[in-house]
C-alpha cells in the first residue's frame, strides 16, 4: 500500500536487491552500478579508507573512469553517470561508488574478525552473481563483467563473496535478541517514538495494477473475496501466510502482510484510522480504502520499547536480511577508523554513510573528473 498517495501500487516499499536467495550490493549495469574498489597497502593521498585498506584517489579515477566505459557500452551512453558540466561525476554515482566499496570492505573485516573462510565455491558464486549484474539493461552484449580490470573483479568478486558468507551466518542468528537488539539500535528512528506496527491483506477494487478508478462494482466484487481471506483467519496464527497466497499488494504480501512500524498520518485516511483506533492484536474488519478492502493487524502502537517491536522486527527480518546485515555492517564500522577525503564527501557515523560534501549541488560533486588525483584532506570517522 503506497502512503499518503492518490496513485496505487501494486507493492509495499523498496525490494531488497537480491538474486535468488543472495545478497548483494551492486545493481545492473542499466540502474548506475556502484563498485568495490581495488586494495592499496600504502598509497597517499587517499580518497577512503577502512581500517588498513585504503583506495588512493588515482584509483578511485581510474576505477570511476573504466566503470563509465563499461557502463556506456552496455546502455550507449554514460551521461547520466556525470554532472551537469559534463566534466564532473553526479552526486548519486560518486556517493553510491565510495558507500558500496566502504560496505564491501565491512563485510571482509567481519569476515575477518569471526573466522570465516571464504572458499573457491563462494568466489565462483559471486562470480556468476556479478556476471549477471553487469548486463546490459536493454539486453543485448551479454555480460560486460570481463572487460574490467581483472585485479578490480577480483576485489568484486572478494567484497561480494565475503557479504554473501556473512549473511549466511547472520541468517542464523537472526533470531538471537543480540541480534534483534543490534538492528533496533541501527533502525534510526525507524522503531523509537509513537509508532504503530501493522500488517494488512490488501484485495485490490479494480485493475490489480491499480491504474483506474473502482467503481462500486470493483468495490463489490474486491469485498467479497477479501471476505472469503477473513473467513479462513485461525486468530491470527495464519494471517501471514494468507497474506502471502492472497494479498494483492506483493510487496508486503512476500513478508506476510509487514507494514513495519510507522508514523500517524503515514497511511491513507481510513487505513491510518483503523491502524491506530482498532485493538492491538486483533484482525480488524474489512477496511475500504482508494485501493480496495484490506484487513488490518496492528502488532504494536504506542511509545515503543526494544522488548515490545522486537517480535515485529524478527517477523520483518525473515524476509529482509539487508536490515540484518546492514545492521551488523553499522557494528563493524564502529570498530575501525573511517576516512574520506573532504573533497568527495564525509562518513557520518550515525548512518554508517558517506554524504556529499559540504556545499555541493547535485547532481554534481563539483569535483572535475581530471582532478581527481589530487591531494585533499580527509575527513574523520566521526560526525
Amino acid at each position: 500500500m503506497t502512503t499518503n498517495r492518490e496513485s496505487r501500487s501494486d507493492s509495499v516499499g523498496v525490494p531488497v536487491k537480491k538474486l535468488g536467495s543472495t545478497l548483494i550490493i551492486l545493481l545492473s549495469l542499466g540502474l548506475a552500478v556502484s563498485l568495490v574498489g581495488t586494495s592499496c597497502a600504502a598509497v597517499s593521498p587517499k580518497a577512503l579508507s577502512v581500517g588498513s585498506w585504503s583506495l588512493s584517489d588515482s584509483d578511485l579515477t581510474s576505477q570511476m573512469s573504466a566503470f563509465a566505459d563499461v557502463y556506456g557500452q552496455a546502455n550507449g551512453s554514460a551521461t547520466d553517470l556525470h554532472g551537469a558540466d559534463g566534466s564532473s561525476w553526479a552526486t548519486s554515482f560518486t556517493s553510491a561508488f565510495l558507500n558500496d566499496q566502504l560496505t564491501l570492505q565491512l563485510a571482509r573485516l567481519d569476515v575477518a574478525e569471526r573466522g570465516l573462510t571464504i572458499t573457491d565455491a563462494d568466489r565462483q558464486a559471486a562470480q556468476q552473481l556479478l556476471e549477471q549484474n553487469f548486463t546490459s539493461s536493454k539486453g543485448q552484449g551479454g555480460s560486460y563483467f570481463s572487460k574490467l580490470d581483472a585485479t578490480y573483479r577480483q576485489n568484486l568478486i572478494e567484497g561480494v563473496a565475503a557479504q554473501n558468507v556473512l549473511v549466511a551466518v547472520l541468517r542464523d542468528e537472526g533470531t538471537t535478541d543480540e541480534a534483534l537488539r543490534r538492528v533496533y539500535d541501527a533502525s534510526g528512528d525507524k522503531y523509537k517514538g509513537t509508532k504503530v506496527c501493522a500488517s494488512h491483506i490488501l484485495i485490490f477494487a479494480g485493475t490489480t495494477q491499480g491504474q483506474s478508478t473502482p467503481t462500486d462494482a470493483d468495490y463489490a466484487t474486491a469485498l467479497a473475496k477479501i471476505q472469503l481471506v477473513q473467513a479462513q483467519l485461525t486468530g491470527t496464527s495464519n494471517f501471514a501466510d494468507l497474506a502471502k497466497t492472497n494479498s494483492d499488494d506483493t510487496g508486503s504480501g512476500a513478508q506476510g502482510g509487514d507494514l513495519g512500524c510507522n508514523d500517524k498520518g503515514s497511511f491513507v485516511g481510513p487505513f491510518d484510522d483503523a491502524a491506530w483506533n482498532q485493538p492491538v492484536g486483533v484482525v480488524g474488519p474489512p477496511v475500504k480504502t482508494i485501493y480496495g478492502y484490506h484487513l488490518i493487524l496492528v502488532t504494536a502502537r504506542g511509545d515503543l520499547t526494544f522488548d515490545e517491536v522486537k517480535n515485529q522486527i524478527a517477523t520483518s527480518l525473515k524476509n529482509d536480511l539487508r536490515s540484518l546485515l546492514d545492521a551488523e555492517l553499522a557494528r563493524m564500522a564502529g570498530t575501525v577508523s573511517i576516512g574520506v577525503d573532504g573533497r568527495y564527501g564525509r562518513y557520518v557515523s550515525a548512518t554508517g554513510t558517506i554524504v556529499a560534501p559540504a556545499g555541493a549541488t547535485p547532481p554534481s560533486t563539483l569535483v572535475p573528473t581530471a582532478s581527481l588525483s589530487g591531494s585533499g584532506q580527509p575527513t574523520s570517522g566521526t560526525n
